[in-house]
């Protein structure tokens, strides 16, 4: 349920870079090409280091104000130990803390579009996810992660959203979300990276 009532939350180890056609299977991992950013990062990484091209303190500077520069811009990202794994049957609805829904208010959400969701075995599990507690920040909106167990029941929840408190709150699919939360993990990542590489020290993996 939600505020003191809400389920331990685990956080997602989640998807890997790949090809976003691999969501197909629960196992598969999710993948993403490079962004051109990223390709435009590694270049300079590369070029600086072989032709020389700028000064060291100039890079130096160039590589602190960039780092400095993300970490205003997302300075509490959710973290990736590992790629997460797709899970091509996991819808996701984001809410704000200020709703304070509860599992039963969403469960009762979905009978509507269900009748006997979970008896049926339509919808598997609902997981609430306080995504200002996993991020370690505040202003982050929750999420209620829904899992199905068909394409079919998928696709009506994609279109259907549910209705709670009067309000619709449409439905995403979660591998989505959760990509875009990678994506900005391993920007995050190159960027201090490159930082501790200008600095001279051995590039480590953020707590």
């Amino acid at each position: 349920m939600s505020g003191g009532m809400q389920q331990e939350v685990e956080p997602l180890c989640s998807s890997a870079m790949g090809n976003p056609g691999m969501h197909r299977d629960a196992g598969a991992l999710l993948v993403d090409r490079e962004t051109p950013e990223e390709m435009q990062a590694r270049s300079l990484g590369r070029s600086v280091k072989s032709s020389g091209c700028f000064p060291r303190k100039q890079y130096l500077r160039q590589v602190i104000a960039e780092y400095e520069a993300l970490d205003r811009e997302l300075p509490c990202i959710r973290k990736f130990p590992m790629p997460p794994a797709a899970q091509p049957l996991c819808l996701c609805m984001e809410t704000s803390p200020e709703e304070d829904l509860t599992h039963v208010e969403v469960l009762e959400a979905l009978e509507a579009e269900f009748p006997g969701a979970m008896e049926s075995g339509r919808v598997s599990s609902i997981r609430f996810e306080n995504m200002n507690v996993i991020c370690g920040t505040a202003g982050r909106r929750d999420r209620w992660l829904i899992m199905v167990t068909d394409f079919q029941t998928r696709s009506r929840l994609l279109r259907s959203g549910l209705r709670l408190r009067g309000n619709l709150h449409p439905l995403v699919r979660h591998d989505e979300l959760l990509l875009s939360d990678y994506r900005l993990h391993l920007r995050r990542s190159l960027v201090r990276r490159r930082m501790l590489e200008a600095l001279g020290a051995e590039p480590t993996e953020e707590d």
